[in-house]
């Protein structure tokens, strides 16, 4: 193909991609759609949010007679689902309409990354041709809008639990030239405030670049000056010191525990006998950034760690969207009980089946939580198994969680909507970020030492 006919080709595609809309009627039938769905699989709904019906409707009679994009679309997709307070919920994928420009470089979009601390954003790395920016650098505007009020523009949109910010802010962390994309602005360049350390503010203009040119300014600027960084290859550790031991859980993913093969029950015996027979009076349980996966890697620790006699009391139930229900009993203490002291560590990826081992050692094991509020809420979510439904004009395929699991009421925390509080707060500081110091275990020693 001619060098002239290829470039206008690849012109076409580019521009039918950011031209892409519905009609009104399209809109509003696929919103529609949604949300019956989610009326019908999400058996958490109206516990959660009893306003979810006037709510959904006021996002569809937004829609007017005028065509309607397809950011513009997925905004008010987004809206709805979120409306039900639910973070379990699947938006898509990266080969969905929406997303895969992303991924074959026809969104030119933010080229470098944030730390929020404190409500605050700070450059991570830089991708940008420009170079302009320092890792630390506090950002003050991004195109004249403050941190604060774009965090506020986001929230609306991303699915989480109730009133919980920590889990959302981590999405938005970990996901920020992407979301601010898709749910903020589109714009050819960015005007940044931004401030290093004790020198004045000044202004810089970054462009935006599509994918393809952000992994090469990555090969050339950052990644020769990273360090190299070899994750742990292995399900779990078990680290012991003098004063404590330390049982770190990354993930229950079922992908993670399938090429690993363990099965719940048989590690933990393996764990909590080793801990007995080593005579360890501390245990420390690292649930940072577990979001959770198998159910079963969370219950089948509670012989290990049940602390009190809990009479007939149940562990946890569910229902499902058919209205079945399904109660869980607590299980009997095992020979390899923990009789020490538990800590555990939550933060805000702490979710799903990660926030229910969290909750089972503060209720069951007496732990004594450190860190921030996990990414779950206390009381209950909807979670278990997904029913995955397709827009119709769009294509798009949304995730509902269609179990409703609740636990008993507690004594220990009483809150509505709101995840694991821990006794023992952390926030972490922009030195805590820059000089690679964990707080965690700042505060551990403090209490080990009380």
């Amino acid at each position: 193909m001619p060098r002239i006919l290829l470039s206008l080709f690849f012109y076409l595609i580019f521009q039918t991609a950011f031209a892409q809309e519905f009609t009104a009627e399209e809109t509003r039938e696929d919103l529609a759609f949604l949300r019956k769905s989610i009326q019908t699989y999400n058996p958490a709904l109206y516990t959660y949010n009893p306003d979810f019906d006037a709510a959904s409707e006021q996002i569809t009679q937004e829609v007017d007679g005028e065509p309607v994009s397809l950011i513009a679309y997925f905004q008010k997709v987004s809206r709805m689902c979120a409306l039900s307070n639910e973070g379990h919920f699947k938006l898509g994928d990266w080969q969905d309409t929406v997303h895969q420009p992303f991924m074959d470089f026809r969104y030119r979009y933010m080229p470098f990354s944030i730390k929020l601390i404190s409500g605050r954003f700070y450059v991570d790395e830089d991708y940008s041709s420009e170079q302009l920016m320092k890792k630390g650098d506090q950002i003050l505007e991004i195109n004249g809008r403050k941190p604060s009020e774009i965090l506020h523009s986001f929230y609306p949109y991303l699915c989480s639990d109730g009133h919980i910010k920590t889990y959302p802010n981590l999405q938005i962390e970990s996901g920020f030239p992407w979301l601010y994309y898709l749910y903020i602005e589109q714009p050819e360049s960015f005007t940044l405030t931004v401030q290093h350390q004790g020198t004045p503010a000044r202004k810089v203009l970054v462009k935006a670049i599509a994918k393809d040119q952000q992994v090469e300014n990555y090969k050339k600027y950052v990644a020769p000056f990273r360090e190299a960084l070899q994750p742990e290859d292995a399900f779990y550790t078990l680290t012991h010191t003098d004063h404590y031991s330390m049982l770190t859980l990354p993930s229950f993913d079922y992908r993670v525990i399938e090429k690993y093969g363990v099965k719940a029950t048989r590690l933990y015996k393996n764990i909590f006998k080793e801990l007995q027979e080593k005579g360890v009076q501390r245990l420390v349980i690292d649930l940072r950034n577990n979001t959770g996966g198998r159910n079963e890697f969370a219950f089948e620790m509670i012989p290990f760690i049940l602390k009190n006699d809990h009479g007939d009391e149940f562990m946890k139930k569910s229902v499902s969207w058919e209205g079945k229900e399904r109660e869980y009993r607590l299980p009997r203490a095992s020979k390899y009980l923990f009789k020490g002291d538990i800590y555990v560590f939550v933060n805000g990826k702490t979710y799903s089946a990660g926030h229910s081992l969290a909750r089972y050692l503060v209720e069951y094991g007496n732990a004594v939580a450190i860190g921030e509020e996990s990414g779950t809420r206390y009381e209950g979510f909807a979670a278990g198994s997904t029913q995955y439904v397709t827009l119709p004009s769009s294509q798009i395929g949304i995730g509902i969680p269609r179990y409703l699991n609740y636990y008993p009421s507690s004594g220990k925390q009483t809150t509505k909507n709101r995840g694991l509080l821990p006794s023992q707060a952390i926030s972490y500081t922009l030195e805590d970020w820059l000089n690679n110091k964990d707080p965690y275990l700042e505060k551990l020693s403090i209490l080990l030492k009380d």
